[in-house]
């Protein structure tokens, strides 16, 4: 399970990817938005399995 630091992360950097986007193209895009385009342009990616390589899976 991920701790609260971790998530607090991810959302930094969501946050920062959103302002990016805010002041490179002047249009806002929801975090959901933005995640959802991550994932298909990984998806499409040959080296997916990659991403996940750092450390193993700890969902239970």
């Amino acid at each position: 399970m991920r701790g609260t630091r971790d998530r607090r992360s991810d959302d930094d950097v969501l946050e920062s990817l959103q302002a990016e986007i805010r002041r490179e193209t002047g249009r806002y895009v929801t975090k959901g938005k933005l995640l959802e385009r991550i994932v298909a342009n990984a998806s499409e990616s040959d080296d997916v399995a990659s991403l996940f390589d750092e450390s193993p899976a700890t969902d239970d």
